[in-house]
């Protein structure tokens, strides 16, 4: 039996990027007896239900190409005993839904998670009488605003959600940006990378020295093994108020030398150093 985990209900994007992950990746149908997707309340118990080995594979979104690093989730990450295999694209097309027959001029709240709410401004400039509530998720505010019968509340959702829930696209396209994607990685318990790999993509998170030109010396050392950087982000490290770690992340396809060489020296030039992930490029 392979177990899968996703944070979210129903109608949620994580939902949509597990079942298209295990379409496309698995080349599995989501009603195959041999799987069984687990939906969580929250990513932290996931992350752990892994490593306890409750669960086989997670799907986490990482990356919004409208709002950047989804930073909560890479943080429950780090020096954790995981490791990301696959990636996933999903495409994120908000709708604003509310109750059947509901009025969109007369709506004053709109709920959703803060993610999408963020992805969606130019929809309350079109609307001022529209307030953002932030609230657990997508799906689950869209379940909400059935719950409360209440015409003058709204929610943020995908497509599937308001479906499921028999409500009434009040904006199709309530998005800023078409295109908006959101990237998930599929994580699984820790194994050793294969050092000989140089063609697929790879994310560290390592945290340096405090003292000048600690990331500086890191980077250098990419330059000269003739490593593509194509992301870079810092993040508070528990504990140690105002020091960052750094989400690293790597395209060594047309690297100089090998991983097992680059790995001694990074390991020599930091104080912590994690290997997040190792896949295939999705796009």
């Amino acid at each position: 039996m392979m177990r899968i985990g996703y944070q979210g209900i129903p109608g949620a994007y994580s939902e949509a990027a597990t079942i298209a992950f295990v379409r496309e990746q698995l080349h599995v149908e989501i009603d195959d007896e041999r799987l069984e997707i687990i939906s969580y309340d929250d990513f932290k118990p996931m992350v752990d239900d892994l490593v306890a080995e409750k669960v086989d594979r997670i799907v986490m979104p990482i990356e919004n190409s409208t709002t950047g690093l989804i930073a909560r989730t890479m943080d429950i990450i780090r020096y954790q005993p995981v490791l990301a295999k696959y990636e996933h694209y999903q495409p994120v097309n908000h709708v604003l839904w509310g109750l059947p027959g509901a009025d969109i001029h007369q709506v004053t709240k709109v709920y959703s998670h803060p993610e999408a709410l963020t992805q969606c401004k130019l929809l309350f400039d079109r609307y001022p009488n529209m307030d953002p509530v932030a609230y657990i998720d997508t799906a689950v505010s869209a379940e909400f605003i059935v719950q409360e019968d209440d015409p003058t509340i709204a929610a943020i959702a995908s497509p599937r959600a308001g479906d499921l829930h028999g409500l009434q696209a009040l904006e199709p396209a309530a998005y800023d940006e078409s295109g908006n994607m959101t990237r998930f990685l599929v994580f699984e318990r820790y194994d050793n990378i294969d050092m000989t790999n140089t063609h697929d993509k790879i994310m560290l998170y390592i945290e340096t020295p405090h003292e000048p030109g600690a990331l500086a010396k890191l980077l250098q050392v990419l330059d000269v093994y003739r490593i593509n950087l194509e992301g870079l982000n810092a993040r508070p490290i528990p504990m140690k108020p105002f020091r960052y770690g750094f989400f690293i992340e790597a395209d060594p396809s047309n690297m100089i030398g090998d991983l097992e060489s680059l790995e001694k020296i990074l390991k020599a030039l930091s104080t912590h150093i994690q290997v997040v992930a190792q896949f295939k490029q999705n796009r």
